[in-house]
């Protein structure tokens, strides 16, 4: 791949210093572009074109003379696998980035239960991917295993994705590198998090008669309230539902419910005390793990918990879309109300228990990548740009087809196309924080037209931020090391976080087996990096 790459930005060069024989100096900075822009459409000179728009020229030629245009492959999941319209939206988006790339692409979109071990598999295999989104297998393991593509190599990302530059901050990109290679882009999204947001169906809040009035509600519009209080509820709702299983788990207990920061990219050596410390500590080992365990060891016991919880690998928002749970956790953030209420097809109230927070590895936790054997690093790049910054494409991705899918209101926010909604919409991924740039897209009815102001203040105004934040490790030498924890991890972990054991006796079965599979030695190198950094 590095060889075609240079190979091509060679021929390219020439081909622009050619069309540029007897006319005026190129440029050597473009000029400075909006967000919906893209760098293929700015000129360096009356006449000339950059090597970006050069490059889609020598694609549409090729298709010309071939009849077939390059294909740039995207995936990523959603919570229910392939929608049902997603070849429409291929065509769709094709048929505009023929015009505006000169390239197919072809949306991906794979099962969440399968994404982590298919991307993986696709990857290593050599089937056709060219940008992934590594929320799943996880964007270090992508690096270890060699899956991603230096996104700067040979001046790839200056020259066909400068676009990029104008929607993703410089420390964003920092906090992307590993080693001092920059193998991802972040989505543009919440990089903090209101910890602990307990969602619950509004029909069944009703049902149980929870009076909301005692509740007063905090900056984000959600209700304030405590773990005694959603303990009241829950046994409110199961006394008036017991058809129902209360509490749709997923392992999330520290990731979105504490501000445990999983510094380095995993658990395995946490800050427990991120905004004011760098001691790297067993978070399995701590009381809020231990609180967090005894909670749901509660709640298993209390019948909120369904007995399949290990082996059920859905969505917590596609079980309660389903209708057979009623309440689920999650991460806060401005406009999260609506999201989530379309994500379970209900609406749903939204409890905060928790706190803001910015781990150190919340804009580097699943990048968007590139990968390593893509035949067209180029093109693929482009179109990575494109999902970032040409709104045509981020609305075909994120929402679909106007007029189908959707319909624009007169103040450009959308809602259902006629005789659609969440149940029937045959392109509804509804993941719009692990997109590229899901505010080049439209904005959902009932939500702030300037949500994406709003998510960007909440980001830089976090009480609560890591002091390692855009800290980053490879982790390569201790590889198998840390396979080893995930492999004890998996063991052990389920029962005890979902309640299925006593927690004195679940804690000390899993420390044991990630003791006995390296997690001091783990513990003690990350501990290294994270001093050395910090100094």
């Amino acid at each position: 791949m590095k060889k075609l790459l240079a190979m091509l930005l060679a021929m390219t060069m020439v081909v622009a210093c050619l069309a540029g024989c007897g006319k005026s100096e190129e440029k050597t900075t473009p000029e400075t572009k909006s967000s919906t822009e893209s760098s293929a459409v700015t000129s360096t000179a009356e006449g000339e074109l950059t090597l970006a728009q050069q490059a889609i020229a020598d694609r549409k030629a090729e298709a010309e003379k071939t009849g077939k245009y390059t294909k740039v492959v995207v995936s990523f999941f959603d919570w229910t696998g392939a929608p049902a319209g997603i070849d429409r939206i291929n065509q769709k988006l094709s048929a505009y980035t023929e015009e505006t790339l000169g390239v197919d692409v072809e949306l991906l979109i794979i099962d969440s239960a399968a994404y982590s071990d298919d991307i993986k598999l696709m990857l290593s295999s050599g089937e056709q991917v060219d940008l992934f989104s590594t929320c799943g297998p996880g964007y270090m393991t992508c690096v270890n295993n060699g899956y991603t593509a230096d996104l700067e190599e040979n001046g790839l990302l200056d020259n066909y994705g400068a676009g990029l530059k104008d929607v993703v901050r410089s420390d964003y990109f920092d906090a992307c590198r590993v080693g001092g290679t920059l193998y991802g882009v972040p989505p543009i999204k919440d990089y903090a998090i209101q910890t602990a947001a307990v969602c619950i169906g509004t029909e069944y809040l009703d049902g149980a008669g929870v009076d909301l009035s005692k509740f007063t509600k905090d900056s984000l519009g959600y209700y304030k309230c405590t773990w005694d209080d959603i303990d009241e509820m829950f046994a409110k709702m199961h006394e008036a539902f017991p058809d129902k299983i209360v509490y749709s788990t997923q392992d999330n207990m520290l990731s979105q419910g504490s501000c445990v920061d999983p510094v380095g990219g995993d658990y395995y050596g946490s800050l427990l005390d991120p905004a004011n410390s760098l001691k790297v500590e067993n978070v399995y080992e701590s009381e809020i793990f231990k609180t967090w365990c005894d909670r749901f060891y509660r709640w298993n016991q209390a019948g909120y918990i369904s007995g399949d919880a290990l082996t059920d690998k859905n969505g917590a928002s596609a079980r309660i879309k389903s209708g057979a749970y009623m309440a689920m956790m999650a991460c806060g953030k401005p406009a999260y109300e609506n999201q989530i209420s379309g994500e379970c097809g209900r609406p749903m109230t939204v409890f905060d228990v928790g706190e803001p927070f910015m781990s150190s590895s919340a804009v580097s936790s699943f990048p968007w990548c590139m990968n390593q054997n893509t035949e067209d690093p180029i093109a693929a790049m482009q179109v990575l740009e494109a999902l970032y910054t040409d709104p045509v494409v981020a609305n075909l991705a994120c929402w679909g087809e106007e007029g189908v899918e959707y319909v624009v209101n007169a103040d450009t926010t959308i809602n259902w196309g006629p005789g659609v909604d969440s149940t029937n919409s045959e392109y509804y991924p509804n993941v719009l924080w692990l997109m590229p740039n899901q505010y080049a897209a439209h904005v959902w009815e009932g939500d702030p037209v300037d949500v994406g102001e709003q998510t960007a203040a909440f980001n830089d105004n976090c009480p609560v931020k890591s002091k390692a934040l855009g800290f980053t490790w490879d982790n390569s030498e201790y590889a198998s090391t840390y396979t080893s924890l995930q492999n004890a991890y998996e063991e052990y972990a389920g029962k005890v976080i979902y309640g299925f054991v006593e927690p004195e006796a679940g804690l000390k079965e899993l420390n044991d087996a990630l003791k006995a599979a390296g997690l001091e030695e783990y513990m003690a190198a990350k501990q290294k990096a994270l001093d050395e950094w910090a100094k």
